[in-house]
């Protein structure tokens, strides 16, 4: 079997049985946050929403009959895009282990526990011997053995769950870790390219050529006057110049989003690593302090798709500034081969997978879920999501 190395690509090994329906899923979210709260707990996944919402609006606009967006909101969106952090998959996977985690939480050990705690206590006062104590004795047996078998059934399936909720945090962070090393990757292209300055080039070589295919369509015209010439020249060089510095202004505004980014994965990766490390430390952890344990994490989750501070501010033409239009037309050629070459990056990345991007915390290798019955498939309305 080929295994997916895409960024979220499929995530193998997941238990069907536990995940939410659709219908599940949106009944929680719409739930308040709080015991007695208004706030539902969907609005932790807004802000998040809205910058897919933006990476879709990005893209349906590459379309011919799509209104365009503004030159800033092209950049903003197309590298949030190329990093792939404004992810569907990434979004579902956090309100799954949201669910998964209220699941678990809400197993009720104390109340059979108390049961039987004041069963067993009730029945080392009663006689045996005596008839009516006797058939009170056996009632009470068989009330605790049930609340036993409760509890037996309780513990099979929180540990179902712990092991689930580990399996999407794994996932999770090994994919934000791909994000990490993409925005990288990124980031060198970029640098290389100002560096090089070889696209730059190139422009200002269209620009000088289309001036002196004016200048050549103006003698046909009629003399060229020395004053005029020079006025060309300086007109010329002072557009070239404004040029380079808006494309160096435009390549800092485009890596420092790349930076913003991956400074952002890269820290909740490492707070995931460590609570990943700390459950795998003890694994005869009390199910109250693995729960306090996985519950840091989803907080840690929640964080990583609302409390960010991505902004880019696109560098704005002087008022002065002469031929606009030409200004525009080349950052904007420069754009759009900057996301040619992220472009083909991406698309690399997704071919090829380093040593560096296994993992440091042990892992369920890949497998293939078994077959079920087909009495036991779920159908429709009740597929998983």
């Amino acid at each position: 079997m080929t295994i997916d190395k895409s960024i979220f690509g499929l995530r193998f090994g997941s238990n069907e049985d536990l995940s939410p329906t659709l219908e599940e899923l949106r009944v929680f979210l719409e739930s308040p946050k709080k015991e007695g709260g208004r706030e539902p707990r969907k609005k932790d996944f807004a802000r998040y929403g809205d910058l897919i919402e933006s990476v879709a609006i990005f893209e349906r606009s590459r379309q011919p009959d799509e209104a365009p967006l503004t030159f800033g909101e092209r950049m903003f969106s197309a590298v949030v895009s190329l990093s792939q952090f404004a992810n569907p998959v990434l979004r579902r996977s956090v309100e799954q282990y949201q669910y998964l985690l209220h699941v678990l939480i809400s197993l009720d050990f104390k109340k059979p526990a108390v049961f039987i705690n004041a069963a067993e206590g009730e029945m080392s006062k009663l006689n045996p011997k005596k008839k009516d104590d006797a058939v009170r004795l056996d009632r009470l047996r068989g009330l605790v053995d049930d609340r036993k078998k409760s509890i037996e059934t309780l513990k099979r399936r929180s540990n179902d769950l712990m092991k689930e909720l580990g399996d999407i945090a794994l996932y999770i962070r090994d994919n934000l870790v791909r994000i990490e090393k993409l925005c990288e990757a990124s980031i060198v292209i970029i640098v290389e390219l100002q560096i090089s300055r070889k696209k730059e080039n190139q422009l200002i070589n269209d620009i000088q050529s289309d001036f002196k295919e004016r200048l050549r369509d103006a003698l046909h015209e009629g003399a060229i006057t020395k004053q005029r010439l020079e006025l060309v020249k300086r007109d010329v060089n002072s557009l070239t110049k404004e040029l380079s510095v808006l494309l160096r202004e435009d390549i800092y505004s485009l890596t420092g989003l790349f930076e913003t980014i991956h400074e952002h994965t890269k820290k909740t990766t490492g707070e995931l690593d460590t609570l990943l490390a700390r459950i795998k430390k003890d694994g005869n952890r009390g199910f109250e302090e693995n729960c306090k344990l996985l519950v840091q994490i989803g907080q840690t989750f929640i964080s990583l798709i609302s409390d960010y501070n991505f902004g880019l501010k696109a560098p704005e033409l002087r008022n002065d500034s002469a031929h606009k239009d030409i200004l525009m037309e080349k950052r904007n050629e420069m754009l759009e081969h900057v996301f040619e070459l992220l472009q083909k990056e991406r698309r690399a990345r997704g071919e090829r997978r380093s040593n560096n991007d296994r993992r440091d915390i042990n892992e369920p290798k890949p497998r293939v879920p078994q077959r079920r019955l087909e009495k036991d498939r779920r159908t429709g309305k009740n597929r998983r999501t």
